[in-house]
Formats: C-alpha cells, sequence, structure tokens
C-alpha cells in the first residue's frame, strides 16, 4: 500500500459576528465594509460546499510495507 498527500480547494461561506461601536448603524456596517474591523469579527459557522472540491496537488509520500 502507498501512503499520498492530497491538498484539496472547496468554497465555503463564514457567518462572522461583529461587535462594532459607531454612531448610527450605517456608520457601523461602512466600519465593516471599508475594513476598519474586518478580521475582528467572532466566527460563528462555516458551511462547505463540497461540491465545489478540486484536487490542485497529489504527492507520494511512502510506500507501507506489507
Amino acid at each position: 500500500m502507498k501512503v499520498f498527500r492530497i491538498t484539496t480547494e472547496v468554497k465555503s461561506t463564514k457567518t462572522i459576528q461583529y461587535i462594532v461601536e459607531a454612531n448610527s448603524k450605517e456608520e457601523a456596517e461602512l466600519k465593516i465594509k471599508e475594513g476598519e474591523e474586518r478580521g475582528e469579527g467572532e466566527e460563528v459557522n462555516e458551511e462547505f460546499e463540497w461540491d465545489t472540491e478540486i484536487l490542485t496537488k497529489t504527492k507520494f509520500i511512502e510506500d507501507l510495507e506489507e
């Protein structure tokens, strides 16, 4: 038997929640859209679209003794 490392790419959708200080809803949303607060939120969910998965690289690692 052989051992391989296979790398794939798959599309996913993350749901992120932010706590933002602002004077209005519009200002709070703008801080996210323009990147001022981007990445500071808490990831609450991630869904993978498995039907989009593609193989990008396959590498032989070793032969196993039988």
